[in-house]
Formats: C-alpha cells, sequence, structure tokens
C-alpha cells in the first residue's frame, strides 16, 4: 500500500475529517496552534501504528507494554509499526547520560577491556555497576556544594532576613526557633559574624532545646540551615529536591573528577588516557580519539563505535560529551540524541513521527535536519513531522495543512499537496507567508537603553569567565548555536540576580485533570456566583468538582476502565454524558445557557456573552496572546508548552518594572502566531518591563532592540561572547553565525 488512509476522524477538535498522506515520503504537518496537527500526527497515526504492533504480539508480551487506545476515526490504512521521536526531556534519572542512551558507551567499555592495560572485565568500566562506580559520587560524577551566598545574605540581620530559604521567613516557626536559641544577635548583619557562628547557623548538627514558663516546657530541635536542608532530603530516602538544588551547586566529585567511576578503573589507559576522560571530551575529539587507536584487538569494535560518535555528531550535538547526563539535555538535544540512535538502525517500512526537530538549533544547523529526515526517508520509511522551520516545510515531499484556526475554529485539512502547490493555494495561510505576500515586518526604531544588569565573571559549564551587561527596559535576544553557553548564561543571570528575575518557561502548568482555564484565570468563581445568584442557590452546586459533580466519574467527565493488555479505555461517563455535572445542576440557565455550554465558550465567545469587566478583562488578556480558540473548561494538563507559556504571560501583561526570561517562545508557532507573539512581547517592553529571549528564529531577533551572540561554537568552542549591540550591527559582524543569517533577513 502506498498511502495512509484515514476516514471519518473526530479525535480532539477533529471535525470528521479524510485524508491520504504517501508512504516514504517526508510529510510535514503545518497550521497555527490548535488547529489539530499533533492530533493526526501523534494521536491518531504514531497511536495506530504503536497499537497495531503490540496487538500483534503474545498477550503475555503486551502486559509489559505501553498500553493504548484506538484513536476516535471510522477507519485507518496503511500504517505500520510508528516511532515517535520525541522532545521529552529525560528526567529523574542522573545514571542515564548521552553514552548510556545510545550505545556509544558499551562499545567504549568493550574497547578498553580489550585494548586498555592493565586488562579488566567491561563491568569494571561501568559506573551503574558496583564494581566500576566511584565510591565518593556513587558512579554519578558530581557533587553538590553548598553555596553560601544563595543561604544567607550577609549584608541582613537575621531580624532583616538574612536566612533565604523560605522555611526560615521572618516570623516563621525555623527563624523563631534560631531566635529561640539566644545564641545568635538578631540584629547584627551576618558580614559582622565571625567564622564559629557562621559555621554555626549553617552546618550545626541537631540539638534538642526547651524553655520553661511556669508548668509549661516547650522542646524544640535546632539545626543549621544547610543540615536541615540536607537532613530533610535524606529522610524521605531521595537526592536533593529541585526546589533545594537552588542553594547548592554541582561540581565535579573530588575522587573521581567527573570520571564517574573507581580509581582502579581509571588507572586502566589507553593511549594515555583514561575511559573518564575520553567519555568526558566532546565527541567530535572523542571521536578523533578513536580514529587514532590502531590496535588488533580494536579493529572489531571501532568501526561500530565510530558510527554511533559519527552519528551523534551528524544531528548537531557533538559539542557534547558521553559522560552528559540525559537530565541536563534540552528538549531538543534529547531528540537529537534520540535521533541519531534511529539514525543507525537499518529498519525500513516505519512510520517516524517527529516534533519540530529543528526545536533549539540554531539556523546554521537546520541543514542537518533536513538531510536526517532525508535519510530515514531513503532507507524505506514514512517521515512525519509536526513543524514550523520555512526551510523544513520546503524540503518535504509532501505537506498537510491544518486548520483553519485553532482550537474550534480549526479540525479540518486546508491542503494536502506538495510545496509548489500550497504556495499558490488560495486558501492556505501559510501559503501566504512562503511566498510572501504576507512576512513579518521590522522595527523601524530601536529602543534606547539607559540602564543595564550586570553579571560578571560567568564560568558555569563552558561560559569563559564572561561578563557582560543586558539592557533593562528593552527586548532583549540572547543567540548563538547549540551548545554555545545561552542558557548557562541565563543559570548565571539567575544566580547573581535570584530576586530580580521571573523565568517564563513552557513548562506544564497542571497535571490535575481537575483544574480548568476559567480557574487559572480566576473567573471560575465569579461564573458559578452569576448563577447561584440567579437562582438563589449556593455557587458550590455549579461545581465540578464540589456539590454539583456527577457522582459516578467524580466531576471528571469519563471513566478509566483497565483493559489489562489492550490498554486502559477512557469511556464517556454514563450519567453526566461527559459534562461532569449532575443532571439537575443542568437545568439552571444564565442568559439561555447551562454552566456547561459556558464552560465551552473560547475566550472570545466568553468576552461577548459577558458584558462583566471581571471577565472581559482576562479574555482580552487570552486574545493578545493568542489563545482565544481555548474553551473555559478546557483542563490544564490538555495544553502544549507553548500554550501553558503564552497562559502564564497572560497574566504577566499588567506588570511593570519586571525582568522576564522566556527560553524559546516560539516553540511550536506557526508564523502568524510568532506575529501575535511580538505584538506581546513589545506590549510588556512598553509597560516598562525588561525581557530578555532566548532564541533563534530570525523574524524576532531581527525585531530585538538588543543582540547578545554568544559561541562561536557549541561545547568547549562555546561561551564567548562573540558580538553585541542591534540587529543591524550583530549583521555586520562577520564572525557571528547569527549575523550572517541575520544578513540575509534585513537585506543588508
Amino acid at each position: 500500500m502506498n498511502t495512509i488512509v484515514i476516514r471519518g476522524a473526530k479525535e480532539n477538535n477533529l471535525k470528521n475529517i479524510d485524508l491520504v498522506i504517501p508512504r516514504n515520503k517526508v510529510v510535514c504537518f503545518v497550521g497555527v496552534s490548535g488547529s489539530g496537527k499533533s492530533t493526526i500526527a501523534f494521536d491518531i497515526i504514531a497511536r495506530e501504528g504503536e497499537r497495531q504492533y503490540f496487538e500483534s504480539l503474545p498477550s503475555y508480551a503486551r502486559r509489559y507494554l505501553h498500553k493504548s487506545n484506538r484513536p476516535l476515526v471510522d477507519e485507518i490504512k496503511g500504517v505500520s509499526a510508528s516511532i515517535v521521536i520525541s522532545q521529552d526531556r529525560v528526567r529523574g534519572n542522573p545514571r542515564s547520560t548521552v553514552g548510556t542512551l545510545t550505545e556509544a558507551y558499551t562499545y567504549l567499555r568493550l574497547l578498553y577491556s580489550r585494548v586498555g592495560l592493565p586488562s579488566m572485565d567491561s563491568s569494571y568500566y561501568s559506573f551503574n555497576h558496583p564494581y566500576g562506580a566511584c565510591k565518593k559520587c556513587k558512579g554519578l560524577g558530581r557533587a553538590v556544594e553548598v553555596n553560601e551566598s544563595k543561604v544567607i545574605d550577609k549584608d541582613k540581620s537575621l531580624n532583616e532576613g538574612a536566612i533565604l530559604p523560605s522555611d526560615w521567613y521572618v516570623g516563621g516557626r525555623q527563624w523563631s526557633i534560631v531566635k529561640a536559641t539566644g545564641y545568635f544577635d538578631m540584629n547584627k548583619k551576618l558580614c559582622d559574624y565571625d567564622a564559629e557562628e557562621i559555621e554555626k547557623i549553617l552546618y550545626a548538627p541537631p540539638e534538642m532545646l526547651q524553655s520553661v514558663s511556669g508548668e509549661f516546657i516547650d522542646r524544640w530541635t535546632f539545626q543549621g540551615v544547610v543540615h536541615r536542608i540536607i537532613h530533610r532530603n535524606n529522610n524521605t530516602h531521595r537526592s536533593l529536591s529541585e526546589n533545594d538544588m537552588r542553594y547548592f551547586d554541582l561540581v565535579d566529585c573530588l575522587e573521581c573528577h567527573g570520571g564517574r567511576l573507581n580509581s582502579k578503573s581509571l588507572d586502566v589507559r589507553l593511549q594515555g588516557k583514561n575511559i573518564g576522560e575520553v567519555a568526558n571530551m566532546p565527541l567530535e575529539q572523542c571521536l578523533a580519539f578513536i580514529k587514532s587507536i590502531d590496535h588488533k584487538n580494536a579493529q572489531a569494535i571501532k568501526p561500530r563505535l565510530i558510527d554511533q560518535l559519527q552519528g551523534l555528531i551528524n544531528v548537531g550535538v557533538g559539542y557534547l560529551s558521553l559522560n552528559r547526563s540525559a537530565d541536563t539535555l534540552s528538549g531538543g538535544e534529547a531528540q537529537r540524541v534520540k535521533m541519531a540512535r534511529q539514525l543507525s538502525c537499518d529498519l525500513i517500512e516505519t512510520v517516524y513521527v517527529l516534533d519540530e526537530p529543528t526545536a533549539g538549533l540554531h539556523p546554521r544547523d537546520v541543514s542537518h535536519v533536513v538531510a536526517n529526515l532525508q535519510r530515514l526517508r531513503n532507507n524505506g520509511n514514512t517521515v512525519i513531522v509536526v513543524e514550523h522551520d520555512e526551510t523544513v516545510i520546503r524540503s518535504a515531499d509532501h505537506i498537510v495543512e491544518v486548520g483553519p484556526g485553532g482550537g474550534k475554529h480549526g479540525g479540518q485539512i486546508v491542503a494536502s499537496c506538495t510545496i509548489d502547490e500550497l504556495i499558490v493555494h488560495e486558501h492556505s495561510l501559510t501559503g501566504t507567508y512562503l511566498n510572501k505576500s504576507k512576512c513579518m515586518g521590522t522595527k523601524e526604531k530601536y529602543r534606547r537603553v539607559s540602564s543595564s544588569l550586570t553579571v560578571t565573571g560567568a564560568t558555569r559549564h563552558n561560559l569563559k569567565n564572561i561578563d557582560v551587561s543586558i539592557p533593562t527596559g528593552v527586548l532583549v535576544a540572547l543567540t548563538g548555536v547549540s551548545g554555545s553557553g545561552k542558557s548557562s548564561l541565563v543559570e548565571e543571570i539567575k544566580s547573581q540576580h535570584a530576586n530580580k528575575i521571573v523565568l517564563i518557561d513552557q513548562s506544564i502548568i497542571g497535571a490535575n485533570r481537575r483544574g480548568c482555564i476559567a480557574t487559572y484565570v480566576g473567573i471560575f468563581d465569579y461564573i458559578r456566583t452569576l448563577f447561584a445568584h440567579e437562582h438563589g442557590l449556593h455557587p458550590s452546586l455549579f461545581s465540578f468538582n464540589s456539590h454539583g459533580g456527577c457522582e459516578l466519574c467524580k466531576g471528571v467527565g469519563y471513566i478509566d476502565m483497565d483493559m489489562n493488555f489492550l490498554g486502559d479505555v477512557k469511556i464517556k461517563c454514563e450519567s453526566c454524558g461527559g459534562s461532569r455535572y449532575k443532571e439537575k445542576v443542568l437545568r439552571y440557565s444564565y442568559k439561555g445557557k447551562n454552566i456547561v455550554e459556558v464552560l465551552a465558550m473560547t475566550a472570545s465567545e466568553m468576552k461577548q456573552f459577558f458584558d462583566s469587566a471581571d471577565i472581559q478583562k482576562p479574555m482580552s488578556l487570552l486574545e493578545e496572546v493568542g489563545l482565544d480558540y481555548i474553551e473555559m473548561g478546557q483542563t490544564l494538563d490538555t495544553l502544549s508548552g507553548g500554550e501553558s507559556q503564552r497562559l502564564k504571560l497572560a497574566s504577566k501583561l499588567q506588570a511593570k518594572g519586571e525582568f522576564y526570561i522566556l527560553d524559546e517562545p516560539t516553540s511550536g508557532l506557526h508564523f502568524a502566531d510568532i506575529e501575535k507573539l511580538l505584538r506581546l512581547l513589545n506590549r510588556l517592553v512598553d509597560n516598562g518591563n525588561t525581557v530578555l529571549i532566548i532564541e533563534h528564529n530570525l523574524d524576532l531577533i531581527k525585531n530585538a532592540d538588543w543582540v547578545i551572540d554568544l559561541g562561536p561554537e557549541g561545547g568547549e568552542k562555546g561561551g564567548t561572547i562573540v558580538a553585541q549591540g542591534t540587529p543591524i550591527q550583530i549583521a555586520r559582524t562577520a564572525s557571528s553565525y547569527t549575523g550572517v543569517y541575520l544578513k540575509r533577513t534585513l537585506n543588508i
């Protein structure tokens, strides 16, 4: 079969669509946010390919596999086993590395066991095995070291809040314990404390104290701030929490120096280097080292190891090392590592589904992505990409545009054709940007810089002890190739100016299936009160999380049914029909609409329906951030990363004097959405805020007031400031990769 055929697709917002997609091609899905692209690519094609493959396996094997349900379609034919190469970050396991995610470190261990001297078994080179792991750091290669400046402010007294962790706020329980000890002068600034006093307030071991007042005896335990933070984590049998890690710095283990292995394993040398040193090299250097090995015992291992390393370099992560912890990779880096693994396979007739493979990539490196997509296709596979990058779109064999709008206004097939046909398609919004009848303008005048925020001596990760002044009150773009040090500089900004920075990332707002948009923007209470006053009832009756919730599904709207190896099936609640409410609640209406019908309204519809400023104002903010299509009853756990980020931005539009940092805000955005985003960012700045964006999108960069370009390359060859100035000044800097592409975009 040469095509994938979908009939009657009604998943999420899809309008009962039919679609035919050619197989063994690179197929690019485009469209505005919320149009339904990801629903077709991931929720229908990828899920059905996975489900059909799993169902071909014996039932006893399926018990141990990911459970999947049939998508809501009348018919789907022509799919084969699918592999999703997502941008999900690899979280929670610092023992997983670039080397273990691929097979590269396995081959490196084999190489050392066969060629290294003195010779040892392969297990002695595994940092996840007791034979090989460093005794001090247990194979993690890193240790935590307290950063006293993050724990105490020596320019303040204890009464002024010198202890920074939130548990020790002035007047709180922990602060009161410190005061009750009588050990410290609460009014003396900590800079005037002697070394013994500082040691006591930070590291004192637990000490039981008591005070007697008449017949009442009060007992409590005093311990140093750092001691308590570490102790409470150990009590729960886990490492330092993400919240507590803000008070510590990660440093190389003093025993293995980041090599992760014990001294016996690190004593084994190959051409003068131990395996830890090789695994900590940038991949490009590591490849050169492996190629230089000339030993008969290496001949069988070298080709496979070289292929693994070259594959990682080819996808644009040559600046990483094999020992780089997977939990420190960005979403884009994690996706490219996964892609390298697939490129090393020889599978054919597979459906690969990728979500924005250019995310986090500088324009210089996009050509590598295109080559890799075509390589997967040329191997005899179907490659489906959800993408907004113009270079990737133009290189696709077939394009499917979903729209025309988002949410209720999307879910239809606007076009399914070649790039040449899309460009002249009369209904294609994407086509109007590709044929340049619509394009992002360039600002005529840059905002004037009058003040700045300074970062000094930044050495985090690959930063080369740099000093940088970041203009305030303007729109600043932080640019550079992958691995150049952008995220490291942002971490340094947050570290040196923690109280001045507001980070607005794309993390999900909430995983709770009960939290909805109406609750987050603060209008649900008001709506329920209106209904209650209209009928003389209590507002809780109109909450699906309270008295009004369906008793069968507990206000969720569906029932999870465990089908064992067939997968959990979500069945619409037979009692409430998916409305989440008891039947009697739906009898009450406000202006002709019941509570379910009101929650099904979009921001635009809600704004027209209610004449109250309490509702119209937050709805206007949602419209400004491009979320006018989202229904108020939609749960927060269903939002994409970009939607979550814009929802957070909506709550900031009235703020003044803040310093906002956004990491790739254009990720997941169509050309039309980026125009809306730019207007939004400019409004934030015009309100008196500073906005710093880590960005690769040239349309956004050319409209910044100031650009800080890091590089020149990634990894060890990065970490310096290549150029800084207005976009035009950057475009005239020959040594800047960003400047090269800006020059073309600005036509100068």
